[in-house]
């Protein structure tokens, strides 16, 4: 990947509204002019999360975090800068171009437009073309339950099985041979004639997030003499990851969020089913495992991912392998980062949509809401694979517990389930608590160590500022036109720091910022103090409107050398208690003069700031 220019980061962030961004994946209401929801970034039944559309930043009072746009996006997504600003473009539709290395986003529109092309010929196949394969490939539909409205709905395809109609097609809508490849829609080697990588099956098309087809997968039709394996998706693209995308997303985000929970499955008859059924949180890995960036995306709007798996033993051990998300990010400790994962057994060896087709929507209903928390589900499987009649059998079934309870560290829900795991062994619960402490001793002697960083630069914390000193940033960060007048301020040398490092370091970053502000103002001082912007944030999301800037500042930096002088007027009073002056005359005399000329300068710093209300009155 290249370098983003400014010119296009800008582009980006005029084109993002942040109350619409983040909107998309938390509750706000409007209070006046901003807008509160619950914070996305740590548990609160409060809100404190609070959206500012005049100045497009945002800022939580419950955690601290903060920023515009783009900050927004980094910490949902868990992604760097540049590739929150590429993930922004992709959002708003906009063409970057990067100036060196990696493909240009022009290019990977390009490729969006031929999957989306291709899905429109698919469909167009299935729904209207006259021939036996597709006549055969309704009927396989029809066997599922789907509907010709249902197809429409999923924009299900049928791909024609004499292997050159789509290349075609496309060649005709003017893409190219690179880009039919790039897109995974075509095969061939070298020099060699161009071939449909889909033949002769039914066709679904996979979307991102924002809907646009990156993919497909496709189901062979046995009927038609279909070979190969029963799916084949797409292979890997420049706008399609399979570890990052998930079947259903965009239509399932909206309910996903209003529900707060989601429902992974592993079909996408499965996930088109449980749709069609009502339950529309279902989406569907994409013929691999639920993976860690699976589970990011899906933490952007859920709070409780319900992992389905079929009854059948395949199914069972699928749901054992989701024991790797059993780690320190699904306790309550894990604040923000946290999802609670559970486990839900379809019965009988069916799938899902087997299951809702036989049983009903209400059944499957059940199913979900009596998932087994994923801690419970994995310490019932481990201890059941022993004899806990024996000895020796609950005494390994009590290792494999710990094991487990371990990699939820030293959670309360750690300490919860060693109970659990006492009743199902029929011993104490201080045993096992014993064998949790035990095994983790055995995992941090294995862990490697890490040193802390003391080298790195430290800033305050908002709530660490004075009210004046919060005072003084908000007008500075909001009326560039007192910049100067603050840079002389911060210069003025009365023998103690008028404002804290942390304050000052922020202080240098929007000075040094030139006349930004809003946004621009938070992006420079990302480049320059990054761990400032949630500070900077939250003084600017919380700023009142000042009508007399001048007069405010005026007010503001005579309290803050007020301070600052009676900071050394107790240091020197200080200073002339450890003195005794029969001994130390000369020291005594000189520390009795510069505290007499401090109180002068206090006394006239003082003046000054009551001559500025008089002239106002």
């Amino acid at each position: 990947m290249g370098r983003i220019s400014d010119e296009d980061i800008q582009r980006v962030r005029d084109a993002t509204d942040i109350v619409q961004l983040i909107s998309e994946s938390v509750l706000l209401k409007q209070r006046g002019r901003l807008w509160w929801g619950n914070c996305p970034f740590h548990q609160e039944k409060t809100p404190s999360f609070k959206v500012d559309p005049t100045t497009q930043l945002w800022h939580c009072f419950g955690c601290g975090a903060g920023g515009d746009a783009f900050g927004f996006v980094m910490q949902s997504q868990g992604l760097d800068f540049p590739d929150a600003v590429r993930w922004l473009a992709e959002r708003a539709r906009i063409e970057i171009r990067e100036e060196e290395g990696g493909a240009p986003t022009g290019a990977k529109e390009r490729l969006r437009s031929a999957c989306e092309a291709a899905a429109a010929f698919y469909h167009r196949v299935l729904t209207t073309d006259r021939s036996t394969e597709a006549q055969a490939a309704r009927e396989y539909l029809s066997s599922r339950g789907f509907s010709s409205d249902v197809a429409k709905r999923w924009n299900l395809g049928f791909a024609p099985s004499n292997g050159h109609a789509l290349v075609r097609h496309l060649g005709d809508l003017g893409f190219s041979r690179d880009e039919l490849l790039g897109a995974g829609l075509a095969v061939a080697n070298a020099g060699e004639r161009l071939r449909d990588r889909f033949i002769g099956r039914v066709m679904f098309p996979i979307a991102d997030i924002h809907g646009r087809v990156i993919a497909f997968g496709g189901r062979v039709v046995e009927r038609i003499g279909g070979t190969g394996p029963k799916y084949l998706n797409s292979a890997e693209t420049p706008i399609f990851v399979k570890a990052a995308n998930l079947y259903g997303i965009d239509k399932a985000r909206n309910p996903i969020v209003v529900s707060g929970t989601a429902v992974v499955v592993e079909g996408y008859t499965d996930v088109i089913a449980l749709h069609e059924a009502g339950i529309s949180t279902a989406v569907a890995t994409l013929g691999t495992a639920l993976g860690e960036r699976h589970v990011r995306l899906l933490a952007r709007f859920a709070k409780r991912i319900v992992y389905l798996f079929d009854g059948d033993e395949a199914g069972l051990r699928a749901a054992d392998r989701a024991l790797e998300f059993l780690d320190w990010s699904a306790t309550p400790e894990a604040g923000r980062a946290r999802v609670d994962f559970a486990v839900g057994i379809v019965p009988g060896g069916l799938d899902p949509a087997d299951f809702v087709a036989e049983r009903g929507a209400g059944a499957m209903q059940a199913v979900i809401d009596s998932a087994v928390p994923l801690v419970r589900y994995a310490l019932d499987r481990r201890i059941q694979k022993h004899d806990v009649a024996t000895p020796e059998g609950k005494a390994a079934a009590l290792a494999e517990a710990a094991d487990v309870l371990a990699r939820v560290g030293t959670s309360i829900i750690a300490e919860e389930y060693a109970r659990y795991v006492a009743d199902r062994l029929l011993v104490d619960p201080v045993t096992v608590l014993g064998a949790l402490r035990s095994q983790q001793r055995n995992k941090r002697a294995a862990a490697p160590h890490v040193t802390p960083d003391e080298s790195e630069p430290h800033v305050d914390r908002g709530a660490e500022m004075s009210p004046a000193e919060r005072a003084l940033v908000a007008l500075v960060a909001m009326h560039p036109r007192i910049r100067p007048a603050a840079r002389e301020l911060l210069a003025e040398d009365i023998g103690e720091q008028i404002v804290g490092s942390g304050t000052r370091r922020l202080l240098d970053a929007v000075l040094a910022s030139g006349g930004a502000d809003g946004p621009d103002l938070v992006a420079r001082v990302r480049d320059a103090v990054p761990e400032a912007v949630p500070i900077l944030s939250a003084v600017l999301v919380d700023a009142p409107d000042v009508e007399e800037v001048e007069y405010a500042f005026h007010e503001i930096a005579c309290r803050l050398k007020e301070s600052a002088l009676e900071r050394l007027i107790l240091r020197k009073k200080a200073r002339l208690r450890e003195l005794e002056p029969a001994k130390d005359a000369a020291a005594y005399e000189e520390a009795f003069r510069e505290l007499v000329e401090i109180q002068r300068a206090h006394a006239a710093v003082k003046q000054v700031r009551e001559r500025g209300h008089e002239k106002t009155e």
